[in-house]
């Protein structure tokens, strides 16, 4: 899993959550739209979160979205932010696979990985 993100302590919080879960573990760690690219296509991710940490969608995220999908790379794209149903449409033009609200729980947050893993193959 690669963990893109735009804000620090969202970033330790869901690493916190995913780090000791059996099947997944984050393997990168990234802050730009360029970079998350990069380490897509290096490490070839099941899964790649893209979080936000405010209330808007930074273009690095929509940036980061569009590039791996366009990539036609095996990641499947979640961006996480406060407010998902505000940017649903970026979020689906950008390539992303779903969007998920920031303050989603552990085990909901799991659980919608493990569908989207196994819904969209590679």
């Amino acid at each position: 899993m690669l963990l893109v993100y735009s804000n620090e302590d969202a970033r330790e919080e869901l690493n916190q959550m995913l780090g000791n879960e059996e099947g997944m573990m984050v393997i990168g760690e990234v802050r730009s739209g360029e970079a998350a690219l990069a380490e897509a296509r290096r490490l070839s991710p099941d899964v790649a979160i893209l979080l936000t940490g405010n209330n808007t969608l930074d273009e690095s995220i929509i940036y980061s979205a569009r590039a791996i999908s366009e990539a036609q790379l095996p990641a499947k794209v979640i961006i996480m932010t406060e407010s998902p149903m505000r940017y649903l449409v970026s979020a689906i033009k950008s390539g992303a696979t779903g969007i998920l609200p920031s303050d989603i729980g552990r085990d909901e947050l799991l659980s919608t990985i493990r569908k989207i893993h196994l819904w969209f193959p590679s």
